[in-house]
């Protein structure tokens, strides 16, 4: 987040309290996700055309499970996913013990989005969620484009300095 976010954050902040009254608009998972979309989608648009992601639409749609609707992917098999209600980033390469693939979903008691994954194999599965950074649109795009395998725990939201 620029300076000049942060700035005009604060006085939206400022002119709320003084008024009496927050005037935000309320966000909601279909806006947010939509918005995520579509900064990654920018994000790979800005890229010089022999580094663009492969952007595919979705043929047929499945009957059961994730119905993605386009997909990102990269030149060593990772891909990126939007299916209108989440995100889905899959590695290529299959762990026995734990899934690299995660979910960016919409958490409606909580108000933001959050990342969350598969970390057991067992039944049933045991899921971590973190909060999602907005801030990291950009690192998720460059590890896409470098083939690099972004692991869901460098997503979150960092809460204090050194944590």
């Amino acid at each position: 987040m620029s300076w000049i976010e942060r700035e005009q954050r604060r006085r939206q902040k400022l002119a709320g309290t003084q008024t009496g009254g927050d005037f935000t608009v309320p966000v909601d998972g279909a806006h947010a996700l939509r918005a995520l979309w579509q900064r990654i989608e920018s994000a790979n648009a800005a890229l010089p055309q022999d580094l663009r992601l492969r952007r595919e639409r979705a043929r047929s749609l499945p009957e059961s499970g994730p119905r993605i609707l386009v997909w990102l992917h990269a030149p060593n098999g990772a891909s990126l996913g939007y299916s209108g209600d989440s995100v889905r980033y899959v590695w290529p390469e299959r762990n026995p013990k734990r899934s690299h693939n995660f979910w960016i979903r919409w958490n409606p008691i909580r108000g933001w989005l959050e990342v969350s994954q598969r970390i057991s194999s067992g039944t049933p599965p045991v899921m971590k969620e973190r909060r999602f950074d907005k801030a990291r649109v950009d690192f998720i795009v460059r590890c896409l484009v470098q083939g690099e395998r972004i692991k869901a725990a460098q997503l979150r939201k960092k809460r204090f300095w050194l944590f």
